[in-house]
């Protein structure tokens, strides 16, 4: 399934406030993660906020350790 854009959360819940909305073709960083969800920043809007991992995906995994 793709989805074109992805509703950005005050929580990590599907029931928390809607804050933003993440487009397919904006990049973003993601700051923490908490079970399937993502705390990022959206990089073309400046917004903050969670994201389900269920609808992002990172091309690259680093460890820096």
């Amino acid at each position: 399934m793709h989805t074109s854009a992805v509703t950005i959360r005050s929580k990590a819940s599907m029931k928390s406030t809607a804050v933003g909305v993440l487009y397919r073709n904006h990049h973003f960083t993601v700051h923490k993660t908490s079970g399937n969800w993502h705390y990022i920043t959206d990089k073309n809007t400046g917004v903050k906020g969670w994201v389900s991992g269920s609808y992002v995906y990172r091309d690259v995994y680093m460890c820096l350790d």
